[in-house]
Order: C-alpha cells, then sequence, then structure tokens
C-alpha cells in the first residue's frame, strides 16, 4: 500500500517557503536540520528548487556532544572556512529542529557553549539585522513529544494546529495591541510571585507574523536597559542548550539582576548570568498572541507564543526594535498569566488572566 504524503506536512513546507523565506529565483538558501525530519525537507527542497532557487542541504549529525567534550580554547573559537563561507553568501537560511535526544548537551560545560556563542554571533550578525532572510521551525520527532508529555501522534496535531493557521488574520490582531503598547511608556506585569515594571519609552514593537519563527504569534519590545524593577516568579521550567532550570526567581534594580534563585538548575542559571555584562539585562520583552498553542512544551518556539503569556529575555536586544543590551546569550523565559496574571500599561489595565480589555 503506498503511503500519501502528509498533506500539513506538504502546507507547512509552502508556508516556509513561500510566507517566512519568500524563496525567489536564483536565491541561495541553507536548509538545516537532521534526517528525521526529512518528510519536511523533502517538500522543503522540492518548492525552493520550484521557486527557481539553489537548496543547499546541511544535515546535522549526532557528534556535537563530542566536539564540545573534546574541544580545546582554539578549536572552540575558530570558524571552518566552509561554514563561513555558506553563513556570509547565503540568501536565506531554514532551520528544522529535529532533534533525537534533547538532552543531549546536559552536562557540557556552559563556559564552552559561551564561547562557542561568541565566536558564531558575527557571522550570525546579517540574518539579525535583516540582511539576509531566515526562519526557524521544527518538525515532530519523538523526544520532542516526549518532552511535551504527548504521544507523537497528539504531538504532530498539536504542531500543525500551531503552524498551518491563517497569518495574514493574526497579524491584523497582533497589529492593535501593538499600537496600544506603542503609547505607553511603562509595563506592569502582576502575578502570583510577580510585580515586576519595565520601560518601554520611545520603543516600537516588532510583530512576529511567522516570518522568522515558525509558529509566530508574538509582538516584542527591547525594554530600557537601566529601568527595569521589581520581581518575577516563573512557573514553567526554562531550557537553553538542553539545560532545564526551573523554579526560577529574578529581582531586578535598575535594570540589573541583582538576586537570582531556581528550584533547579541553579548554578547553570547563575553561570548563565555571569556570562558578561550584558547577560544580566534584559534584551526582550514579548506578549504571546498565538491562540493555538495553548500547552508548555519545554520548546521555547512554541512556548513564547502561547495566547495569554509573556515572556522575558535576559541578553542580547534586537536592534530591530531599538534595543541596545549585547550579549553572547538571549535566554526567553515565559511567564503564564492565564490564571490570576495582568498587564497594566501606564497604570491603567490591559489585560487580565491573558485576554485582551480592549
Amino acid at each position: 500500500m503506498i503511503q500519501l504524503p502528509d498533506p500539513r506536512i506538504q502546507q507547512m513546507a509552502e508556508t516556509l517557503v513561500d510566507h517566512s523565506v519568500g524563496v525567489k529565483k536564483g536565491d541561495e538558501v541553507i536548509i538545516r536540520s537532521t534526517s528525521l525530519a526529512r518528510p519536511l525537507l523533502e517538500e522543503i527542497y522540492r518548492l525552493i528548487v520550484r521557486r527557481g532557487g539553489h537548496p543547499h542541504l546541511l544535515l546535522g549529525n549526532d557528534f556535537t556532544r563530542i566536539f564540545f567534550e573534546e574541544a580545546d580554547d582554539e578549536q572552540l573559537e575558530s570558524v571552518p572556512d566552509i561554514t563561513r563561507y555558506i553563513l556570509e553568501r547565503a540568501d536565506a537560511n531554514i532551520y528544522i529542529d529535529a532533534p533525537v535526544n534533547r538532552r543531549e548537551m546536559t552536562g557540557i560545560d556552559p563556559v564552552k557553549l559561551q564561547k562557542r556563542n561568541k565566536v558564531m554571533m558575527p557571522l550570525n550578525e546579517r540574518f539579525m539585522k535583516g540582511e539576509a532572510r531566515w526562519v526557524v521551525s521544527l518538525f515532530p520527532t519523538p523526544a520532542l513529544a516526549q518532552d511535551a508529555d504527548l504521544p507523537l501522534s497528539a504531538y504532530e496535531d498539536f504542531v500543525y494546529e500551531a503552524v498551518n493557521i491563517d497569518w495574514n488574520a493574526l497579524k491584523k490582531t497582533m497589529e492593535a495591541a501593538t499600537a496600544r503598547f506603542d503609547e505607553a511608556k511603562e509595563v506592569r506585569i502582576l502575578s502570583e510571585g510577580t510585580d515586576i515594571t519595565l520601560s518601554i519609552e520611545g520603543r516600537k514593537g516588532v510583530i512576529d507574523g511567522g516570518e522568522n519563527n515558525m509558529p509566530g504569534g508574538e509582538f516584542f519590545y527591547a525594554p530600557l536597559e537601566q529601568k527595569t524593577e521589581g520581581i518575577i516568579t516563573y512557573e514553567w521550567p526554562a531550557v537553553i542548550a538542553g539545560q532545564e532550570v526551573s523554579g526560577i526567581r529574578l529581582t531586578f534594580q535598575e535594570g540589573k539582576v541583582v538576586e537570582a534563585r531556581a528550584d533547579k538548575g541553579e548554578d547553570y542559571l547563575r553561570k548563565a548570568l555571569d556570562t558578561d555584562e550584558g547577560a544580566r539585562y534584559l534584551g526582550e520583552l514579548g506578549i504571546g498572541c498565538n491562540f493555538g498553542i495553548q500547552q508548555h512544551t519545554k520548546n521555547i518556539l512554541f512556548d513564547e507564543k502561547i495566547g495569554g503569556s509573556v515572556h522575558l529575555a535576559l541578553g542580547r536586544a534586537y536592534e530591530e526594535c531599538g534595543g541596545t543590551n549585547q550579549s553572547a546569550i538571549h535566554w526567553d523565559m515565559v511567564k503564564d498569566l492565564r490564571k490570576g496574571g495582568e498587564i497594566h500599561l501606564d497604570g491603567k489595565p490591559v489585560q487580565k488572566n491573558g485576554q485582551w480589555l480592549f
């Protein structure tokens, strides 16, 4: 019996190629993933060729951990010529996360990871500055489903329901909310264990309508670097580079994290905060608006878009929204506001229990 392609995969490929990066004739397009994402990669590759582009498929391997276990400082701080050449010439970059093991990097010295990030950061600048197009997404694998505490079939439904939506319609609703925030000077977030105030005066929001992240569904700001005050407590764990930190509680004074605690992974949290001077300051305030995502799955690509949530990122700010904070890290942490949470703009409530009041 011939198994027909899943039409949801075909639809997702069209969204990535046409909506997210807009492949056109002559484009050099990097596709990065693992062999587990083959059904999606085949459709993406096919569409790029049909659009007149030139796809370059880079399949990851299982040797990344070996590199970080064995590499010395010289190896960590150098970039192969072939990698440099590809990143400097590509018109677009499509990255599909499809891991075999989400905890593969557990136990790796975070200092090594940070050194590598610092080296790679300049090569990724042209993508971050919008000089080349890019999108990050994922393909549902057993490892990702396991993180989400879902069987694979249910996780596939979860992914496609968040991705295969009317992006133009969602973008219109986010434009209305962003307009309110653009007029405000101060954002206050209230919830149990949380009372934190940020300044966005003079900063403009950026809407993610699925161009750089798939799924999209957020708008975000770069808070004024010295103006964050208060305490925030996170119910959900924050996962970065395979490391899970949970029960996080951060205290800010004059924009800087002056106290950091965690029920699990506190040592890793402290090391991350000591990466560089900018790691203790906020680079982003994001507002989740994708109500097609209702469940936390320990995957920031989806979790930060949950409708009725906010996320604050430690470290690097995005220049496109006026941020100046520099750091080798950008660590998003998601706060659920759907049960008793509030957002105030200049002292007036605009969201309660995850629902807009306008």
